[in-house]
């Protein structure tokens, strides 16, 4: 089954988080243990574990080298940081090294800590299989040409290690007996707002069309490229593969249809060593950030070294101690426009540092806001959970935005929220659970002709998906989806009020794409059916 290993340098610590848990019942057979990140590293040398939990401060080594460390050897090895508010910083520098699946906040609640092992295992379980697929995939391409090039391109951006053999390579091109060519892409949809969505056949299809008319700049041959593409969430990785014929061209012969306005790519380094592929296709990922200091632009090329000569080594990019301040005053004052004002400046000042700095650095410096409000929120009793959602914690967030104004926007709002809570937690408790349920119901109503999950409104309000769900069933005795179906049917009961709709046009007003299903929810809410609800006023 799965091995775990626990890094703390407290045995008290060590011996509780091993009778914590039922880790048989988890999947966990095996269970060893070290006390500092020196210890540790040497021990996942020797035991491989599948499964690390560690804490962040410990002599010798703490627990961020020793993860640096063991990632390089065990890639398919999973993080969990054990850490307290003051190493919060600390915890997001590590989910950002990669491999880290969570953090476990001290002290330990049994229930949020053991949602986070069963995803924790859940995950390991699904590494495991897509192992074997992948294992099974390179056998089938080494004998014929049936495999899917998705898992091929995903292989390469989840392994840093990873290089295609040279059985599978020989299956992946039509060129014979010429040499061949990897170029690499990277294309991504920003949607204009959260409601706004795109298929996912239909973003691939735009995606490859996008990159089809790039390549027939680039190549010159009267071979067609083959294309590899992988798919996720809004971004399109993909690799084409191209006979080595030269070709010349210029930056600015590329442009994108008016249409594509929401749409950004990235043309990477192209090469003719797939072991080069996973640093590529990361380069050229991290081309889309030029955005954020390029906003007339919608294609990048990735700044090579030499290219860049302003860029310094010793170049540093951090938010200034009187900055931080400046944050905690907004934020204990609660005026937006005060706020918004400080996210503009900084966002200005970042959009200033960027071109001569790296876009980690650029993280880090948003990090650091983040991590100042959130420190704000524990000093003053907020629950995490209630203000800091997903997106902010593995910094998911900057791939929503298409430039750095509306990103830093969007954060100014996350802080406003942390601020009114703030202010209404000094009143009443009560008066703030009631004041969000009313955000959510104005939420939905403003967007009521649409499908509205609850991911979507976490997102707008900055909450953790479970921990709205579980507001919701302990404060209202309800779930979500009750919440939601009750608001549209209160709708729909004032819309059936006015003659000049038809039941057909309400249906739709309301946000439901089936006629049967509405009328089986109306009736379920109202004992009634919509065309009878009618006739009692008249109509």
């Amino acid at each position: 089954m799965y091995k775990l290993l626990i890094v703390e340098d407290e045995p008290l610590i060590r011996a509780g988080l091993q009778h914590y848990f039922d880790w048989t019942e988890l999947g966990v057979t095996s269970i060893v243990e070290a006390e500092n990140g020196k210890e540790g590293w040497l021990t996942a040398l020797h035991e491989q574990p599948d499964l690390i939990i560690t804490d962040i401060r410990m002599p010798e080594m703490d627990g961020l080298q020793m993860i640096e460390h063991i990632r390089a050897t065990l890639p398919d090895t999973l993080f969990i940081i054990l850490t307290g508010f003051n190493d919060f910083e600390y915890a997001q520098k590590a989910i950002r090294l990669g491999g880290v699946h969570a953090f476990l906040l001290k002290p330990l609640e049994y229930e949020e800590s053991f949602s986070t092992i069963q995803s924790c295992m859940a995950t390991l379980k699904q590494k495991r299989n897509e192992r074997a697929q992948r294992t099974e995939l390179e056998a089938q391409a080494s004998e014929n040409k049936s495999f899917k090039s998705k898992e091929l391109v995903k292989f390469l951006l989840e392994d840093e290690h990873a290089a295609w053999e040279e059985s599978v390579r020989q299956q992946l091109n039509d060129f014979g007996h010429f040499a061949i060519r990897y170029q690499p892409f990277v294309v991504t949809w920003i949607p204009s707002n959260p409601s706004q969505t795109y298929e996912r056949r239909e973003f691939q299809q735009h995606a490859e069309r996008i990159i089809r008319a790039a390549l027939e700049i680039m190549s010159s041959s009267s071979i067609p490229p083959q294309l590899f593409i992988y798919i996720d969430k809004t971004k399109c990785y993909a690799v084409a593969i191209l006979d080595d014929q030269p070709s010349s061209y210029e930056s600015d012969h590329f442009s994108l249809p008016a249409c594509d306005a929401n749409f950004f790519m990235a043309i990477g380094k192209m090469t003719a060593e797939s072991s080069q592929l996973t640093q590529l296709l990361r380069q050229t990922d991290q081309a889309l950030y030029q955005r954020y200091y390029q906003d007339k632009r919608q294609i990048f090329f990735p700044i090579a070294a030499n290219e860049s000569p302003t860029r310094a080594k010793d170049s540093r990019l951090l938010l200034e101690e009187a900055d931080k301040n400046r944050i905690i005053v907004g934020l204990e004052s609660g005026n937006p426009t005060e706020i918004e004002q400080l996210m503009q400046r900084l966002a200005h000042d970042l959009s200033i540092h960027l071109p001569r700095t790296s876009m980690d650095r650029g993280f880090a410096f948003i990090q650091e806001i983040i991590s100042t409000t959130v420190r704000f929120a524990h000093r003053n009793g907020i629950p995490v959970e209630g203000v800091y959602s997903e997106k902010l914690l593995k910094l998911t967030c900057v791939d929503d935005f298409p430039t750095l104004d509306a990103l830093f926007s969007w954060l100014a709002a996350w802080m406003v929220q942390v601020s009114d809570v703030y202010r209404d937690e000094l009143s009443s408790t009560n008066h703030q659970d009631v004041l969000i349920f009313e955000h959510i119901e104005a939420y939905i109503k403003e967007h009521i002709d649409q499908d509205i999950t609850l991911q979507m409104v976490a997102d707008r309000f900055f909450y953790n998906p479970s921990y709205l769900s579980r507001i919701f069933k302990r404060k209202l005795d309800k779930n979500y989806m009750r919440f939601v179906t009750e608001i549209r049917i209160h709708y729909a009961q004032e819309c059936l009020k006015k003659p000049e709709y038809l039941v057909t046009d309400v249906c739709t007003m309301c946000g439901y794409k089936s006629y049967k299903h509405f009328v089986k929810t109306f009736r379920s809410i109202t004992n009634m059916t919509p065309t009878d609800y009618r006739k009692k006023w008249g109509w």
